[in-house]
């Protein structure tokens, strides 16, 4: 009986509680912001004037964001102040972040470059490793994508997301 409780609780905790207060996690999509890092739109204007279309802009994005960051489950626990983090400390930066943090910088750079609208680029979740997991659904020649970019460095193919069997 203790055993239930305590798995009932978790779960409130990991998909309900958490989404109060972690940042990019929320119950509704947050607003791709107004300002940016400067070279973060320099770099968005680079890769849009390199690509000749929304998939390409896509793939080129996930391969950036996707080279630059990597997702690490257990981290997220042992790094939980990186979830809060701004933007700007989280562009400047190399390496592990948040899959929250991931997501959120390539909404951004969807969303900015103008191939995309905020309505095309949804926001997903998994359970894996007892941990809260997120993903992209980005549309694209209306078709819905997987975008997981936090595992691009594990090898996770661009239109597959990580998932607790599989």
């Amino acid at each position: 009986m203790w055993i239930v409780l305590i798995v009932i609780i978790y779960f409130v905790a990991i998909f309900g509680v958490s989404r109060l207060f972690i940042p990019h996690l929320g119950l509704k999509l947050e607003k791709i912001p107004d300002d940016i890092p400067a070279d973060m739109s320099e770099e968005i204007e680079k890769l849009k004037s390199e690509s000749g279309s929304a998939a390409e802009f896509l793939e080129k994005s996930w391969e950036l964001i996707g080279g630059r960051y990597r997702s690490e489950r257990f981290n997220t626990l042992f790094k939980f102040r990186y979830l809060f983090k701004d933007l700007k400390e989280i562009w400047n930066m190399r390496g592990y972040i948040p899959c929250t943090q991931s997501s959120f910088l390539l909404r951004i750079f969807l969303v900015k470059s103008g191939f995309f609208k905020e309505a095309e680029v949804a926001l997903r979740h998994t359970f894996v490793n007892f941990c809260i997991h997120q993903y992209l659904r980005v549309k694209i020649n209306d078709q819905w994508m997987d975008v997981d970019v936090g595992e691009k460095q594990r090898g996770m193919k661009l239109g597959k997301h990580l998932k607790w069997f599989g």
